[in-house]
């Protein structure tokens, strides 16, 4: 019976460490809603993450230099991405007048938001506006660079973004980047940027199998070896 007791009493001082963490994870996930990020707060009442979600709560997703892509049914002008200017604000040209203002609003009510907006302008617009992430895009990749990517998106599409990957390129040994500091390694294959919990500026490297130099430089000697008894081979036949 006592050994019992130890052990609820364990697991009892487990399950809030875990709820910890994964409150943790609930405040970096880009697509968190208020809902899931309220009870995350409330549960960690007085704690760094609390302080965290608060802010975010309170602040919104959005900055300045954050970009959005707006697609509006039938009206070209407000099909393409914008940029978040200063006091975070979205100022969509015309039929639209005036700004957006996005402060205090996170990514997943952007598109409610700015389709309430728009319906100011157009009745029964159809609009999808989706928050783009920027991310870099490094090692086996066609074109290696700063990629904006939507928040929705796989960590295949970001690498799609890049051109796809190189023939010498190793899916199952994609590695991201924080500051510089390894923050997961894994697969490229139906893993969610939302789930990884992916922030603007992380660095996505492809890992590969490309040959080194030195391989290179046995290859060729290799060729000319095997040419040079080829030919003393046809020398000697003849």
């Amino acid at each position: 019976m006592r050994g019992s007791r130890w052990l609820v009493a364990a697991l009892l001082g487990v399950f809030p460490i875990a709820l910890a963490a994964q409150d943790g994870k609930v405040a970096e996930r880009p697509l968190a809603t208020r809902e899931e990020l309220q009870a995350a707060m409330d549960r960690d009442r007085g704690s760094d993450v609390a302080a965290r979600i608060n802010m975010r709560l309170t602040q919104g997703d959005f900055k300045r230099g954050d970009r959005i892509a707006l697609m509006v049914q039938g009206e070209e002008a407000l099909t393409d991405t914008f940029t978040v200017s200063g006091n975070s604000e979205l100022i969509l040209p015309p039929p639209t007048t005036g700004s957006l203002s996005l402060k205090g609003v996170l990514r997943a009510e952007l598109e409610p938001k700015v389709t309430e907006y728009i319906a100011k302008f157009r009745n029964n617009a159809v609009v999808r506006a989706q928050p783009l992430l920027r991310l870099s895009v490094q090692g086996e990749v066609a074109r290696g660079g700063i990629y904006a990517v939507p928040a929705d998106a796989q960590l295949a599409d970001a690498l799609m973004a890049a051109g796809g990957t190189t023939q010498y390129a190793k899916t199952n040994k994609v590695t991201i980047e924080r500051n510089g500091r390894p923050i997961w390694q894994g697969s490229a294959f139906d893993t969610d940027i939302d789930d990884l919990r992916l922030q603007d500026g992380d660095q996505i490297t492809v890992g590969g199998n490309r040959p080194s130099g030195n391989d290179n430089l046995r290859t060729f000697a290799l060729l000319v070896s095997i040419a040079g008894g080829l030919y003393g081979l046809s020398r000697a036949i003849h």
